[in-house]
């Protein structure tokens, strides 16, 4: 497939978006996202919860939406492991797990490990573009992520604070991932300090997800509270962007 050619396919892109702590849970919130993400970021860019409050999440909204829990920031690919098996006890939809490596040489080793497993849990690989170069090495090596049974790819940022995805990626480069991904039939996510202002060209680039933190967050922060009506108003904005460009690809 060609840069641009999945464009013309009609995609929904879901909405996910990620809570810090239990009591930022509320129905509203549900009613308003498809992929509610569980990631602490006091632990770390991708911060694990607790067990014991993803298990009351799991079983308070398991019914109503899909849930997404990420391990932490582990680097060492024994702790991942043992970690990864804990998790996908949990009956949750996804689970997310840093492409991270004690050495750059050893980076893809998480990946021919999880190719000798079975794991019931869609697994989902966050790929950090702001550390050097892994942007480009993991575009090299989608077949090695296909072979080893990895269909879902989260693109973000480890330093939320040196930028956001397009300080790093401009979007002629995430158009040849994402239609490289979809080549081999790996579904895509965009994250990274998105702002509402991105959705529209983000949509553009059909992911099959974008998540947002700090962009719901009281004063943009994405350690403050989550402020619901900012959430409501992406919410709207995003199924009306949704909206348009699956009539677009109907036309």
């Amino acid at each position: 497939m060609k840069p641009g050619e999945y464009k013309k396919m009609s995609v929904r892109t879901n909405l996910l978006v990620s809570l810090r702590k239990l009591d930022e849970l509320s129905e509203e919130i549900i009613n308003n996202v498809d992929i509610l993400d569980l990631k602490d970021p006091l632990n770390g860019s991708i911060g694990a919860w607790d067990l014991q409050d993803i298990k009351k999440v799991i079983f308070r909204f398991k019914n109503q939406i899909q849930i997404s829990a990420t391990l932490g920031d582990i680097f060492i690919n024994q702790k991942f492991l043992i970690k990864l098996k804990q998790f996908d006890k949990l009956n949750l939809d996804y689970i997310k797990f840093g492409l991270l490596s004690m050495n750059i040489k050893n980076l893809f080793d998480k990946i021919k490990f999880l190719g000798e497993r079975k794991f019931k849990t869609k697994l989902v690989c966050v790929v950090f573009v702001d550390i050097s170069d892994h942007f480009n090495l993991v575009y090299k090596k989608l077949d090695l992520f296909e072979s080893c049974g990895i269909k879902y790819i989260m693109l973000d940022t480890y330093n939320k604070n040196n930028g956001d995805l397009l300080s790093f990626c401009n979007v002629s480069n995430l158009d040849k991932f994402i239609s490289k991904c979809k080549k081999f039939d790996i579904k895509i996510g965009l994250a990274g300090s998105l702002k509402e202002t991105h959705i529209p060209l983000m949509m553009k680039l059909k992911p099959n997800i974008l998540g947002f933190r700090s962009a719901i967050c009281k004063f943009n922060k994405r350690m403050s509270e989550v402020d619901t009506r900012k959430l409501k108003k992406i919410s709207r904005y995003f199924n009306l962007c949704n909206n348009k460009a699956i009539e677009t690809a109907g036309a």
